[in-house]
């Protein structure tokens, strides 16, 4: 967007006078139509082929974007309820006692670093079967 140099200069007192005159002229004046064949001319190029290549590749990324956005939010569902399901059904009374023991929390931190280890494997083989899909589809 390009702007006029004595308007990045101007202070905000000026700004609102110079806003003020633009806002009476368009409003005195009306604003300045568009060229007559302006229309016909934007018709012509959206018909033409190189338009048309243009549009049908900016397409093939929308849908890879797709299929990546829906990857994460299927990650994201899958991390969701794996952290649902290795959280203890049942907190420990603390009332009685200090808190969770030492043996209680390395318990926990090895069901969460294996569960961990079983995602990073599932989403490495899903990564690897995307990728031999992906370049067996580009070969083709």
């Amino acid at each position: 967007m390009r702007t006029d140099k004595r308007i990045d200069k101007m202070s905000e007192q000026e700004l609102d006078a110079y806003t003020e005159r633009l806002l009476r002229q368009v409003e005195a004046e009306g604003l300045i139509p568009a060229p007559a064949h302006m229309k016909q001319e934007i018709l012509e190029r959206s018909r033409s082929l190189d338009y048309q290549i243009r549009v049908q590749t900016r397409q093939i990324p929308k849908k890879l974007q797709f299929l990546y956005y829906s990857l994460k939010v299927g990650a994201a569902v899958v991390m969701a309820l794996f952290l649902v399901l290795m959280v203890p059904k049942e907190m420990p009374d603390m009332s009685g006692s200090a808190g969770i023991t030492v043996q209680q929390e390395e318990s926990i931190g090895n069901k969460l670093n294996q569960g961990m280890r079983t995602m990073n494997r599932m989403l490495n083989s899903m990564n690897l079967y995307l990728n031999v899909n992906e370049n067996s589809q580009t070969e083709d």
